[in-house]
């Protein structure tokens, strides 16, 4: 019973910290700056900076909680540090203190995903590990279902500075569950050399098939991040619906990724890592080019949910496990470490997608993103083939 309430626990956090992902990150502070600024650049260079910094830094924060066994201790402090920066966003509207504020906010909610991710050991065994990943994806997704609406009522009531103030609030309530029930890891009992940041960095360079996944992996997030970002802008600038058919079709993209992340934990299981990654990865690649295409709202809406739920989902959910499965034995923190480096600088594209909005248009910029989703997918085969 108590390892099911440690896994469940360790679950719900992806529903708390998602709750920052979709209310701050992808919908409510983009449409806030934008039409404050009344340009896409300032927003593209804020998040293109915090996801760099964060990548940065992930990889020593991965290895710093296998040496000192700490891995929970660390989360806690970033998300507490995310929280108060989040709630920060509410109190003052002068555009240099948002920014400042947001790029805090946005390198503690990263730097605490490394943390969260190398709990997966911890809280489940092998043959558990895709169930359990993809309940968090899930659930992740729930929390998008269940945040949005709250934000909604918060931002109609007492204005759009507040909506900031009760996603903090949120957030932490529902990571609470995880600090009380999810065991410690252990400290790594390797020796200390094996722990350093270069003897990772030379492993992956030493062994193929990790090279080829990290680079896949990078070349993925960069299409996958950029797609989170800019989609709700995106539709809002070429489709112009009204507020509630925008936010039926971003509801509608998280109830499919939830359904879909609860179906790829137990594929994860049966099928295999790498194999459920693949179909996600082309799922994804298909979809962005058929999105790209098309005109119709209703058409884009439909593709967006199927092709683009079971791509999100998917690529989350296996790509944890795979982590895991290529990790050596007591490193998984560094390796995720190194995991997080490759989602969280793949920002470039983003930065990219708003000089091509500004320029020739959101369609042209949405289209580019079929070339790093596509070679990601080659190189994850080539990963697949070498392991």
């Amino acid at each position: 019973m108590r390892n099911r309430l440690s896994l469940y626990s360790w679950a719900l956090y992806d529903f708390a910290n998602t709750v920052f992902s979709a209310v701050v990150l992808t919908f409510y502070f983009p449409l806030y700056l934008t039409g404050v600024t009344r340009t896409n650049a300032p927003l593209g260079v804020i998040t293109t900076l915090a996801m760099i910094l964060a990548g940065l830094a992930v990889p020593w924060l991965g290895a710093l909680s296998d040496r000192t066994g700490k891995t929970k201790f660390y989360l806690l402090l970033t998300t507490l540090l995310c929280v108060i920066f989040t709630a920060l966003l509410s109190l003052f509207t002068a555009v240099p203190f948002l920014m400042a504020t947001f790029l805090a906010a946005c390198f503690f909610f990263h730097a605490s995903l490394v943390f969260y991710n190398a709990l997966l050991p911890v809280v489940a065994d092998e043959s558990k590990q895709g169930f359990a990943s993809g309940l968090g994806t899930g659930l992740g997704y729930l929390g998008v279902l269940f945040s949005i609406p709250i934000a909604q009522g918060v931002d109609s009531l007492f204005g759009r500075r507040f909506v900031f103030l009760v996603a903090a609030v949120l957030f932490l309530v529902f990571a609470l569950p995880l600090f009380r029930w999810v065991p410690e890891r252990e400290r790594s009992k390797a020796p200390l050399p094996q722990r350093e940041i270069s003897d990772i960095f030379r492993s992956v360079c030493r062994k193929r098939s990790l090279l080829f996944f990290f680079t896949g992996n990078f070349l993925v997030m960069e299409a996958m991040n950029t797609v989170i970002f800019w989609l709700v802008i995106y539709m809002k600038q070429v489709f112009e619906p009204s507020p509630v058919h925008l936010m039926n079709v971003f509801l509608g993209l998280n109830f499919g990724s939830f359904v879909f992340g609860l179906a790829a934990g137990p594929w994860t299981d049966r099928w295999g890592s790498g194999k459920v990654l693949k179909l996600a990865v082309a799922s994804l690649t298909l979809t962005i080019l058929v999105l790209g295409l098309v005109k119709d709202f209703e058409v884009f809406a439909l593709v967006g949910i199927l092709g683009g739920g079971f791509g999100f989902a998917g690529i989350w959910t296996a790509g944890r496990k795979r982590v895991v499965e290529l990790s050596p034995p007591g490193e998984v923190g560094g390796y995720f470490g190194f995991y997080n480096l490759t989602t969280k600088i793949s920002v470039v594209w983003s930065l990219f997608f708003s000089i091509l909005a500004d320029r020739w248009g959101f369609q042209a910029a949405l289209l580019s993103l079929v070339i790093p989703s596509g070679l990601g997918l080659f190189f994850l085969g080539l990963s697949d083939r070498l392991d």
